[in-house]
């Protein structure tokens, strides 16, 4: 799928599904402002890459010993950094549709894209509802004043799974494996608990820029 990245963009990868990722969306802006940067929000279908990819198929809380471990952490994450939790149970929530209908809206409108895609990310982890369906994600959509056409999913559906699938395909090209990770400057950060080291790589390069 072509892009219209730029170079110097700040690249968010991530999956709806993520409780990190949601922490990671609630301050990927303000981490793009201070690094005078474009944010360039990429969702991609973290869980066809686990079977894929890493021939994972247990979701990460399902995991023994690690689960528990993940869920008392994102707990903590989210009380430490005041971020409302209140999720829909994950077993009953697919990221597909969300993600496909991203891809419908970014085509259309990028600042519409992130404000949905955050629309998204509350909807399920801080109010406890799941954007499951076509409808439910067009509403989402509409709320952040997209137009009802963008997203006809008779219409464009197809579309939506083409970009989707290829958007998927990019992440692992790029690198990506995991949920979220950003990319700047060619170097990725995996993690929630990486994004202060985002800014302290760029400001170290810069350095060494300037010192040569």
């Amino acid at each position: 799928m072509a892009t219209d990245t730029d170079a110097g963009d700040l690249e968010f990868f991530f999956d709806f599904i993520s409780p990190y990722g949601y922490f990671a969306s609630e301050r990927v802006l303000a981490l793009a402002a201070q690094l005078q940067r474009r944010v360039r929000w990429r969702p991609f279908h973290m869980r066809a890459v686990m079977k894929d990819h890493l021939g994972v198929t247990q979701a990460m809380s399902d995991v023994p010993l690690k689960g528990a471990y993940v869920r008392r952490d994102v707990r903590r994450t989210a009380e430490l950094h005041g971020f409302p939790y209140a999720p829909a149970p994950t077993a009953g929530f697919s990221s597909v549709t969300a993600a496909r209908v991203f891809y419908l809206v970014q085509a259309h409108d990028a600042q519409q894209a992130a404000a949905y895609a955050q629309a998204v990310f509350r909807s399920h982890h801080a109010r406890g509802i799941s954007p499951n369906t076509w409808a439910q994600c067009a509403s989402l959509a509409q709320a952040a004043g997209v137009p009802d056409g963008v997203v006809d999913e008779g219409v464009h559906g197809g579309l939506a799974r083409d970009r989707f699938r290829q958007a998927t395909e990019d992440a692992v090209a790029a690198g990506v494996w995991g949920t979220p990770t950003l990319r700047i400057d060619a170097e990725l950060f995996w993690g929630f608990d990486r994004m202060d080291a985002v800014a302290a790589w760029v400001r170290h390069a810069e350095r060494n820029r300037e010192s040569r």
